[in-house]
């Protein structure tokens, strides 16, 4: 996966990634017989860990506050241990098939981020309307607009300022 993010998709090749490995291209291929199936294992099984934990992942908090603070704590969290994927991913140069995860890692997102906003809705915990809040959460606390926080400006105040821009707006 690293060398995919090295140098692209384009130019990875799988006598290099064999060398890297310390292993003969025929093992890399008696594994994987395209490059596009030794990409597609090594994001997958990536992908498929970083499902997991979103999905398992419930806040502990009571109040809006804390919920919604654990939310964005959550999002920094998976951001930061899986970034080489998510750049990966987000980078756009992949086959359509493997860039599909990317879509479907983005739909557990939004379902965890649709039933937390709902359940803070029922409680009362809302100021808008939770479809609204909802489309806000989804939008800063996306893949690119992490990137776009850790490496900007704001840097390590990005996840508090993405806090305080969605607990204005929303608590």
């Amino acid at each position: 996966m690293r060398e995919v993010a090295r140098r692209g998709y384009a130019k990875l090749r799988v006598s290099e990634v064999a060398r890297r490995a310390h292993v003969a291209p025929r093992t890399v291929y008696l594994h994987a017989p395209t490059k596009e199936r030794l990409v597609d294992a090594a994001l997958r099984g990536r992908a498929e860990g970083l499902i997991g934990r979103i999905e398992r992942w419930r806040p502990r908090g009571e109040t809006a506050d804390s919920v919604l603070g654990e939310l964005i704590a959550m999002h920094e969290r998976e951001y930061r241990a899986e970034s080489v994927l998510l750049e990966t991913l987000v980078d756009g140069a992949l086959p359509r098939e493997i860039a599909a995860l990317l879509r479907e890692l983005d739909g557990v997102r939004l379902g965890i981020i649709t039933r937390t906003i709902n359940d803070l809705g029922r409680r009362g915990g809302l100021r808008v309307r939770p479809s609204d809040a909802i489309a806000l959460a989804h939008a800063l606390l996306s893949y690119p607009t992490w990137r776009t926080a850790l490496t900007g400006p704001g840097r390590r105040r990005a996840p508090r300022l993405i806090y305080s821009a969605l607990r204005s707006a929303l608590l």
